[in-house]
């Protein structure tokens, strides 16, 4: 098992790190979608499909 992360390190560090940046563009892309500013609706944010629950008043 050891053998294999030596030999594996760089692939591994590689992939975390586009991984993460991955996360983070899905975070912000979900954040701004809750907060309307990636569809531009004319629909009220209670009936919007992408607004969380809480949200909904």
């Amino acid at each position: 098992m050891l053998t294999f992360l030596q030999q594996n390190l760089a692939t591994i560090v590689i992939s975390l790190i586009l991984l993460g940046i991955v996360a983070l563009i899905v975070r912000k892309t979900v954040k701004d979608s809750c907060s309307g500013s990636l569809w531009n609706c004319r629909c009220s944010c209670s009936e919007c499909p992408y607004t969380p629950l809480e949200n909904k008043k």
